[in-house]
């Protein structure tokens, strides 16, 4: 029998960053570039699902005309099926009218486990630590762009996709890690969503929540006040009714508690509504959304 030792590493599928196959953490040369490796990309984002060969040779060759996109698309799925990887698990099935890659479920991809994970750990059931360790674990995997380096239409499409499906799941990990008094691990992914886009005010609500969670209710006020001043200076507008009630709640806690200026470290576990607030507070904001996203829409433009 073989040992764990002489065991072949595992194949998988990387559509984020750069190396699309990969065995184990090495990623895998296959020789293919260009338009070639954006049409196996292609396939592989949508594997199990045949796929129009007039479409795609449009879609990827759309500056030629129709004999040389066919010519192309020929040429290209000729060199894929030369260097596709032997797998069992792997198949590329080629029609004279369709194309579709298979990729059975024992070979991981990074974009299908990122779903995956996501709708565990949103669904009904809700967040187990289970689901909190494989969506962790997703979003690892996922940290790079979605196809780093290429700017296709449908990649830029799919890239937005992607990106709003990580920020469903690092929301989701972030509550549940407040839930759970990880405060600083929830803050961590806190500031982080709100690097990338700090307009996000449910984010914002969150991230007040927590600093007032940690102990930190002075941080909770400086993060408000920093961003009202980003959106008047930016936008011309103000933070939401329900982050406006939630500034004024801490800071009338801070007035009737001067001693809480000083309390900078987390609170020591016991019973109170915090935890009822917070859900409350979060719910509020959710409500709140859609609103705040059309009244930036209409000041952009």
């Amino acid at each position: 029998m073989a040992s764990k030792a002489h065991l072949a590493p595992a194949l998988s599928v990387a559509l984020s960053g750069t190396g699309l196959f990969r065995y184990g953490d090495e990623p895998l040369e296959l020789g293919l570039k260009g338009t070639t490796i954006e049409l196996l990309s292609y396939l592989a984002c949508n594997a199990g699902h045949p796929v129009r060969r007039e479409y795609v040779a449009e879609r990827l060759w759309n500056a030629s005309t129709g004999e040389r996109q066919r010519s192309a698309l020929n040429s290209a799925v000729w060199r894929i099926s030369k260097k596709l990887p032997k797998h069992p698990g792997l198949r590329l099935a080629v029609s004279d009218t369709t194309l579709c890659l298979t990729i059975d479920e024992s070979i991981p991809v990074d974009i299908r486990e990122l779903r995956a994970a996501v709708r565990g750990a949103t669904g009904p059931q809700g967040m187990t630590r289970e689901a909190a360790g494989k969506l962790e674990a997703a979003l690892a995997a996922t940290a790079a762009p979605f196809m780093d380096g290429f700017d296709a239409d449908w990649i830029l499409t799919e890239r937005e996709r992607v990106s709003n499906t990580r920020i469903r799941g690092m929301i989701a990990l972030m509550h549940w890690r407040g839930i759970n008094r990880h405060y600083e691990d929830a803050l961590e992914i806190g500031r982080s969503l709100l690097s990338e886009d700090p307009f996000r005010e449910a984010v914002q609500i969150d991230v007040m929540w927590l600093y007032v969670l940690n102990g930190q209710r002075v941080q909770a006020l400086k993060q408000y006040m920093a961003f009202a001043a980003m959106l008047r200076n930016e936008l011309s507008i103000e933070p939401m009714r329900e982050t406006r009630a939630l500034y004024e709640h801490i800071r009338h806690q801070l007035t009737g508690r001067p001693d809480l200026l000083l309390a900078e470290a987390p609170a020591a576990p016991g019973p109170d509504h915090t935890h009822e607030n917070l859900a409350l507070g979060l719910a509020a904001a959710e409500q709140s959304r859609r609103e705040f996203y059309q009244t930036l829409r209409a000041q952009l433009g």
